[in-house]
Parts: C-alpha cells; structure tokens; sequence
C-alpha cells in the first residue's frame, strides 16, 4: 500500500515527519532533544510515494480557478489531504487517481461541514472510500483500504497493551497511535505510575496528552461545541484506560461520548 500526502502549513508538516522522519520528533517539542531516547521505532518513508506542499489557503485567495495547476498527476493507494484549499480539495478526485481519501477536520476551517458532505458524495459516485475524521485521531479501520491504512502505518485511535505489576504500570507498549505521535509520548510518561483513584489517574494521562504538540485546533469548533484539541484528550484517556481494564466512561463529557465510546 502506497501514500500520498499534500498539505500545507505546520499541522500537515508535523503529520509527515511522523510517519516518514520519526527521529526529527524532538524538534517538536515535549521530551526535548536532550532527552529523546528515540522511542518511535518504525519509519514509513518507503511506503510514501508522494509528497506536495502547498501554500497555505490563505495565501491562495477565495477561489483557485485552475486546481490542476498545483496538482501534477498522479497515482497511489490512498491520498491524506491536510489544510488544502477547498476549490483544491473537491477536485482532488477529478486531479489524482486513488481509492481512498482521507481529509482531516482537526481545524474546522481544513474542511467544513458542507464541503466534507461535497467531497463524500464525489467519492461515493466513483466507488472511492472517504474519511473526515475530526480530529484526526477518532479514525476508525472502516471501509477496506482506510481499515487497510490503519493496519499497516498503525495510526487512527490510540491502542495500547499494558502490562501492570500489582498498582504500577510496568510496560506500556503502543499498538497503534494517533497520527500526531502522542501515543508514544504518554506511553512514555505513564511508564512507572502508580495506579490510584481514577479521577487521578485520568488526569495524569490527560496532562501528557495536552503537553504534546497535538495537531487538533484548540479553537472551539462550531460541528463539536468545543474545541477539537479537548476532544483528542478524551479519546487519549478513554483508550488508555481501556488498555488498563478501566472504565473511563465517566471522564467523557455526555456530548462526546458518542465519539469516544465508538469503536471497531
């Protein structure tokens, strides 16, 4: 299975050198360079076939008149659209052949509401799978080539398997992560905590969570009532603790659960 990303702006930028360049994951911050111990074993890069990065949307104006103008032709198994134009986006399917498209809302102005009911109805015409997922780490294995994706570049929501001695966490091992990479950061942290009252243990993998660059917008967003940012947070501590054996339903907002509690 091949890959093919366009993108603009930090978010998109962020997301690629996540899958293809994870050594470079220190220069975003959370541990730190000094104190990377490199724990993002994998690189994905071969399975990448291309790679466009465009000026962000707002530097092309209200309306793109020639779209085929920034995108060349071509190929792949499955195309990530990430802070592309509109005008750009709806004709991706026209522009580039592919049989699964995945166009995240982890800033609802990446992909409005209408525009994302647009773009699926394009899809669904020619028999091609689609994803908004908003954000981006509620994906879910659905349909075979996104199920395909998840499977093979191990990202969409957070799962874990952990192995616990008495009330500490001893190993935490991720099995699939989110696309920003945070999943291996709070693995990392909850390594060697001590299990007590849940609100306690919520609020520890929250903080490691939110200390992460996440790519979710921390504005609100009109689809959620809240920002994007607070929702990857529950879908972080839910998945978490699920791995552990706990219920973590509590911790969710009623408004999210949803979401959150929707799973594979």
């Amino acid at each position: 299975m091949d890959l093919a990303i366009i993108y603009s702006g930090k978010f998109g930028e962020r997301f690629l050198c996540n899958i293809a360049f994870p050594r470079l994951c220190p220069q975003f911050g959370a541990c730190g360079i000094e104190f990377c111990d490199f724990c993002k074993e994998y690189d994905f890069s071969s399975k990448i076939s291309s790679v466009i990065k465009l000026p962000e949307p707002s530097f092309l104006g209200l309306c793109v008149e020639n779209p085929e103008n920034f995108i060349p032709n071509f190929s792949c198994d499955i195309l990530i659209a990430i802070n592309v134009h509109p005008d750009i986006l709806i004709s991706l399917p026209k522009l580039v052949n592919f049989n699964a498209l995945i166009v995240p809302a982890c800033d609802q102005r990446w992909c409005s509401l209408g525009l994302r009911k647009q773009i699926s109805d394009i899809c669904s015409e020619i028999g091609v799978e689609f994803a908004s997922p908003k954000p981006f780490c509620s994906l879910l294995p659905k349909g075979k080539i996104i199920s395909k994706f998840c499977k093979s570049f191990k990202i969409g929501r957070p799962e874990f398997d952990i192995e616990v001695d008495g009330d500490s966490i001893t190993k935490v091992k991720v099995l699939r992560s989110d696309p920003c990479g945070s999943a291996y950061y709070v693995a990392k942290k909850m390594r060697g905590y001590t299990i007590g009252k849940s609100d306690e243990l919520y609020k520890e993998i929250h903080q490691h969570q939110c200390a992460y660059p996440c790519m979710a917008s921390m504005e609100r967003d009109i689809e959620l009532k809240e920002a994007p940012f607070h929702l990857a947070g529950y879908i972080m501590v839910y998945n978490f603790c699920r791995a552990l054996g706990i219920d973590a339903k509590s911790f969710v907002p009623e408004h999210f659960r949803k979401i959150v509690l929707n799973s594979e």
